[in-house]
């Protein structure tokens, strides 16, 4: 398996590594190559000329073009893209004097957003939209519903955002960053979420008892996987049987008698996961800022709450502070549009609701995403998934922070050091493993010329600040904010992980503006370079930058299926190959060697760090035979067809892949159903319903130029619950290849 990954209940929203992430907002990406596009034409952007630039003096005018912005509101929803440009230049007509560079139109959404030349040509569009209809009244949309425009950083949140782009994890279970995958609406105003709200934005079944959670994830498998893989086989059947209508085939293939079965992909019940609380053994942390309201003018609100969320300067602020009935009445008006108090009369203006938003103060900490960057950081003690031991490091991480005088980044201007921290911690080993991912410390991309984001004169010593707190003493107890009627589990508190000490710290030096790849180089600062973790007979090391299940208990109960599949199809062990595809540090096949159910062990995974510890891994595990184990350090769709062109031929094999959320290369399919050695093809998917379908569908239609081979067909589907609270699920798809027989009943003598 290769590592792309993580983020969720994961722990941790993040900005940064594969597994954590400090995001860039699509909008960021497309200003960076407006800025390319229209610097020239663009010279007011160098400095803030108008009231919103002024009030936010970090926007750099390389990244941020939101200055000459505007939105436009109330267009037709389901107006495709492509017309927008028509839209606006029919809006426009006529009128030389401004210029659009840029538009651009979410799917679904009822608002554009338009890109001017310059500044001075934001107010007379916004003019010409509001009042440039008949009479003097606002233009209108195609129903004749009036459009209405307006600066795109007053309507937008306080970064000039309009969200982040989804990262797809490795482990799936990317709720960390609290959003939907999709680009976000317009953002509403940002207000400070419950300890619930939290919940239900990075665990969103918490609510459910265990058993209802696995009857939901076993009907989201069905409905969109198994259902979804049959549709998408009978999509290439017309579409073959239309080729040959039109005189592309010889002959149209019948549809196969297992697809039109009713119950085509049988799935199995949800296998349930040993641990239901605190069992990850990764979490990745944004580091960012943690949001404080701030006393209003005239009103008096209480102040225990602030003192409780850790810093000194939160605690001055809340010994200032005096009374508490006020606060029942903010939290009243947090819940509703943009926290505006109730009392407020209901006809008031937007633009008077704006300005009663609650003022926010910064602080500096780690945690998840729980509404997108502008929403700040929040902190892990109230999950169920997450162990007391990343909410002690958290709490480490959050006393170091607003003390150092080194700024988290921000991935909106590109300015800023810290980023994320990625946790990692074995239960059996009683080792644990920090990795800090940082900026330059003379600034990240959009580091002011005058270079006072450059830091480089404090870092060293903040560095090693951080990791004399860290190794110090051992990991801290934390205090827990779990929801009303929590009831633990047996082995909780020992799986948590009291009483244990940080065994190594590395840091990661990165410059770019979204992630970087698997085998970006990371600096050891202390103690061991690996993790050990012990997992079934086998006990395997992990290096910072590879990939490894984050539930270790459900990890043996989801490898125990793939050796029960394999043994189902090994009448002579010995002489069996096992292909693993996608290997990562060799878990799945070092323990199908363990079991005894192969012989012998090819692995493949494209990143590098994942293969030095797989064959670390095998010599660990007394697998020294080169002969009979070989990893390789390649994308898979590189190697494989030479690999299994030197397959010998006459030796049953057995191929296993695990991909990443992405799932597999066209090519790797390809060479699946080339190779008809593989009678049993195991698959296990972290993206079930998306690319694990998509690939189904590859490996069982009808064979093409493209994919020649007799296809395979399901026999099998096991949903695994490996991150329960979540709405993830591991799947364990089992695919046999269509025998000679039944495919000449088909194809005939093809």
């Amino acid at each position: 398996m290769s590592t792309a990954e993580e983020a969720t209940a994961n722990a941790g929203g993040s900005g940064a590594p594969a597994s954590s992430t400090a995001s860039v907002t699509s909008d960021v990406m497309a200003t960076t190559s407006d800025a390319t596009a229209t610097a020239s034409a663009a010279p007011s952007d160098a400095a803030p000329s108008s009231p919103a630039d002024a009030a936010a003096p970090d926007r750099n005018p390389r990244f941020d073009h939101t200055s000459r912005k505007v939105v436009v509101r109330n267009v037709l929803k389901y107006v495709h893209a492509k017309e927008v440009t028509k839209l606006a230049s029919k809006w426009l007509a006529g009128r030389t004097d401004i210029k659009i560079v840029k538009t651009k139109k979410p799917p679904k959404d009822n608002w554009v957003k338009i890109t001017l030349e310059s500044e001075d040509m934001v107010e007379p569009f916004i003019q010409l939209i509001n009042t440039g209809g008949e009479d003097g009244k606002a233009m209108v949309n195609g129903r004749g519903g009036p459009l209405f425009a307006k600066r795109a950083d007053e309507m937008f949140d306080g970064d000039g955002r309009d969200g982040n782009r989804k990262r797809k994890g490795r482990d799936g279970d990317n709720e960390g960053e609290g959003r939907d995958g999709k680009r976000s609406k317009l953002q509403r105003p940002v207000r400070i979420l419950s300890d619930d709200e939290v919940r239900d934005k990075i665990t969103p079944l918490w609510r459910m008892t265990y058993p209802e959670q696995l009857s939901e994830k076993t009907r989201e498998m069905v409905n969109k996987c198994a259902k979804k893989i049959v549709k998408e086989i009978k999509g290439k059947f017309r579409i073959l049987e239309k080729e040959a209508k039109r005189g592309q085939r010889k002959k149209c293939v019948p549809l196969y008698d297992w697809v039109a079965a009713q119950w085509a992909v049988d799935v199995e019940q949800t296998v349930p996961s040993p641990r239901k609380f605190g069992y990850r053994n990764k979490c990745e942390f944004t580091i960012g800022y943690r949001l404080v309201e701030e006393e209003k003018e005239g009103a008096e609100k209480g102040g225990e709450k602030a003192a409780e969320d850790g810093d000194a300067k939160v605690e001055a602020a809340a010994a200032e502070a005096k009374g508490g009935e006020n606060d029942a009445a903010m939290k009243e008006g947090d819940a509703t549009e943009g926290g505006a108090k109730d009392t407020e009369p209901a006809n008031e203006p937007k633009e008077a609701e704006a300005e009663q938003q609650p003022n926010f103060r910064k602080v500096p900490a780690a945690g998840f995403l729980a509404q997108g960057w502008s929403g700040g950081v929040y902190p892990p003690h109230g999950l169920q998934n997450m162990p007391n031991w990343s909410c002690g490091l958290a709490d480490v991480f959050n006393d170091f922070l607003p003390a150092s005088p080194i700024p988290p980044y921000e991935s909106v201007v590109h300015r800023g050091v810290w980023r994320t921290v990625t946790l990692r911690y074995s239960l059996r080993t009683r080792e644990c493993m920090v990795i800090v991912q940082h900026a330059p410390a003379k600034g990240g991309a959009g580091a002011r010329e005058d270079g006072s984001d450059d830091y480089s004169d404090v870092f060293e010593g903040e560095k090693q600040r951080l990791v004399e707190m860290l190794t110090k003493d051992v990991i801290p107890t934390p205090k827990r904010e779990y929801p009303e009627g929590h009831e633990g589990e047996d082995g909780e508190t020992e799986g948590n992980g009291e009483g244990i000490r940080v065994t190594s710290i590395f840091f990661q030096e990165y410059e770019g503006l979204s992630h970087p790849s698997v085998d970006h180089p990371v600096q050891h600062v202390y103690g061991k370079r690996c993790l050990e973790e012990q997992l079934g007979k086998c006990t395997f090391q992990i290096s910072p930058g590879a990939f490894f299940q984050t539930n270790t208990d459900g990890a043996e109960v989801l490898y125990n299926i793939v050796v029960d599949r394999i043994k189902e199809v090994t009448t002579d062990p010995k002489k069996t190959l096992l292909l693993d595809v996608c290997c990562g540090t060799g878990t799945i096949g070092l323990t199908c060697l363990k079991e005894g159910v192969v012989g012998k062990l090819i692995g493949v995974d494209i990143a590098a760090p994942a293969i030095a510890d797989a064959k670390a891994n095998a010599a660990k595990n007394g697998c020294t035979d080169d002969a009979a184990t070989r990893f390789l350090a390649a994308p898979a769709e590189q190697v494989l067809p030479d690999t299994a062109k030197a397959l010998p031929r006459d030796a049953p094999i057995v191929a296993v892949v695990d991909p990443a959320r992405d799932g597999l290369h066209g090519t790797v399919v390809r060479t699946l159903r080339a190779t008809e050695q593989i009678q049993r093809l195991v698959y296990v998917s972290c993206n079930p319903t998306a690319t694990l379908v998509r690939d189904a569908a590859m490996l069982c239609s009808p064979p093409t130029k493209k994919y020649p081979g007799r296809p395979f067909k399901p026999t099998l589907s096991q949903p695994v619950d490996m991150f329960p609270s979540t709405k993830h699920c591991e799947m364990v798809m089992t695919f046999d290849r269509m025998s000679k027989e039944e495919y000449a009943k088909y194809h005939g003598e093809e």
